[in-house]
């Protein structure tokens, strides 16, 4: 990257980086998993044959007669990001991309190169270009990539990436169209080559998934679908494929114990041409199924929040706050509250949503004020003199505050005087650590049941770092590690394939609450220094040595 903006993004004056927002969102996690700008260091990996590199590899050979004149080069990489196959149109072009390893066999992720169109494609699964400086290593600002994600045309899993390179001089729009086009090609290709196995295969999830909620696991040796309850059971596909063809031994359907001190599972194999080619394991009961540890529902619990304010409601206008994320409108919507935005006030204009505060105070439902903080003066004395005029009326009313309501203004201060003193206050996901795994579960059902897709599973050490996470951004943040998880084609993540951004915020060990304390007042301090470290230093009155000490112990990232 050019200098000013190499500075900028070391100061964490990351919005004031005149490029792009998923390049500067790029660049962030290139820093925070420690990338080297200035030292192009590549893992290596054997690239591994599969079906998909088998599949690829025809139709971008075929597509490269096509190309020829056009001094570009074409790579597939696996869903790592390791090189699996490369062409190249001239001789030049190929002796540049070799003296920076641009080579079968070198990994291109995002935590191990920075910003660059295999990585950031993978990382983001999304088209992107990256051109010249875009590339966070310097030794890359002389190319032009772009890459997109391959998807599994069935489960819709990333199955790895295809980017055409160029000289950044030679960059063309093109460019662009023409990769898309090449990986519509691919993916009809993998969807006319797949086997009538893994097609069985999913139809027999699917119809055991819609005859019951029971845990359904459907498998071979290299394939596992799964459903939520399914998942759960833990199952290692591999080893009961063996195990199957060895206890099944020509039965159709045995029901054997899952392990010591696991439940009894229903095994049913899948015929196709006389030959055993899948394994259906279902928990005859959804009861049955394994047994999961109950979440008590606390005060700070999803469920205990809910429960004090739904006793709350309709007594007098009741205030609930917490950081940015934490998820204060999807609880008063749970609760069947109706939102009124106040951050849509710019848009839509004071007078036209004061009306239609002013019909929802009517409805039984209730409404939910969110945003309040957002509000200016006139806003402020506007919404208070309507909540003055229905003190009285057994409305159900909430307003939501994101922050810390001591800071409000004298005018924010003012309208929040009309909400009730005992306000109820959302923790952040951080102090709620227990409740990650179920919310996680939560989160992929809503993004898997339309795709019908299986979902990887986190292995217990990956889960133990997402519980030691400081979840900066609370459930906005989980979510976009939900989508990540939903995107993977993978039957198991481990700590080492989380992305390394979320590996970098987080602490080797978990927080004491002496810690934990020490780690939110630092962001707090660097939040209202508008990520300023040597104000937050002076603010905190500490050297700002220790203060690079603690953010890299607490696993605190420098940017606001």
């Amino acid at each position: 990257m050019i200098d000013r903006d190499r500075e900028r993004l070391l100061a964490g004056e990351v919005e004031r980086i005149a490029r792009r927002p998923e390049i500067v969102a790029s660049w962030r996690r290139s820093r925070l998993s420690g990338v080297d700008p200035d030292q192009l260091e590549l893992p290596q990996a054997q690239p591994e044959e599969s079906r998909f590199s088998r599949t690829a590899t025809p139709v971008l050979e075929a597509a490269a007669d096509t190309l020829v004149g056009a001094d570009t080069s074409l790579m597939l990489t696996g869903p790592g990001g390791t090189v699996l196959w490369r062409w190249t149109d001239t001789d030049g072009l190929r002796r540049r991309l070799d003296r920076r390893s641009v080579v079968v066999g070198t990994q291109w992720a995002e935590e191990h190169v920075g910003t660059n169109g295999i990585g950031t494609a993978l990382e983001t699964a999304r088209p992107v270009v990256v051109t010249g400086a875009d590339h966070y290593a310097a030794a890359l600002h002389g190319f032009s990539c772009a890459a997109a994600p391959v998807r599994h045309p069935m489960t819709r899993r990333v199955l790895g990436a295809l980017n055409m390179t160029c000289r950044a001089e030679d960059a063309n729009p093109l460019v662009r169209p023409t990769l898309l086009k090449l990986v519509r090609e691919i993916e009809a290709e993998l969807y006319g080559t797949s086997s009538a196995r893994e097609r069985e295969l999913f139809r027999h999830y699917l119809s055991a998934r819609r005859r019951s909620s029971a845990a359904v696991v459907v498998l071979d040796g290299d394939i596992l679908i799964a459903n939520r309850a399914g998942a759960r059971l833990e199952l290692d596909h591999r080893a009961w494929w063996a195990r199957a063809q060895d206890e099944l031994a020509g039965a159709t359907e045995v029901t054997v114990p899952a392990g010591p001190d696991g439940p009894e599972v229903r095994c049913r194999t899948v015929t196709s041409a006389g030959r055993t080619v899948g394994l259906i394991v279902t928990v005859p009961e959804a009861a049955d199924g394994p047994a999961l540890p109950a979440m008590a529902a606390s005060a700070t619990s999803g469920d205990g929040l809910a429960d004090t304010v739904r006793r709350r409601l309709g007594v007098e206008p009741l205030l609930v706050h917490g950081e940015p994320g934490t998820g204060k409108t999807t609880l008063l919507t749970g609760l069947g509250l109706a939102v009124h935005d106040a951050a849509r006030v710019p848009a839509a204009g004071l007078p036209a949503w004061l009306d239609a505060v002013r019909n929802g105070l009517h409805e039984r439902s209730g409404v939910a004020l969110t945003h309040l903080q957002a509000l200016d003066e006139a806003g402020c004395a506007a919404l208070g003199a309507l909540l003055d005029d229905a003190a009285g009326h057994p409305a159900r009313i909430a307003g939501t505050w994101s922050g810390d309501p001591t800071a409000a203004t004298s005018a924010q201060q003012a309208l929040l005087d009309r909400f009730g003193p005992d306000a109820v206050v959302v923790p952040p996901l951080r102090s709620r650590a227990a409740e990650i795994p179920a919310l996680l579960d939560g989160l992929l059902d809503a993004l898997t049941v339309d795709r019908r897709a299986p979902r990887p599973r986190l292995t217990p050490a990956a889960t133990e770092l997402l519980r030691r996470h400081p979840w900066p951004g609370n459930l906005r943040q989980l979510a976009g590690v939900a989508r990540w998880l939903a995107r993977q084609d993978r039957a198991v993540v481990d700590v080492d394939d989380l992305p390394g951004r979320l590996r970098a915020e987080t602490p080797r060990t978990r927080l004491t609450p002496m810690e934990a304390a020490e780690a939110d007042a630092i962001r707090d301090a660097l939040r209202d220094c508008g990520g300023n470290k040597v104000a937050a230093a002076a603010r905190l009155q500490i050297a700002r040595s220790s203060l690079y000490r603690k953010l890299r112990e607490y696993g605190i990232s420098g940017d606001r």
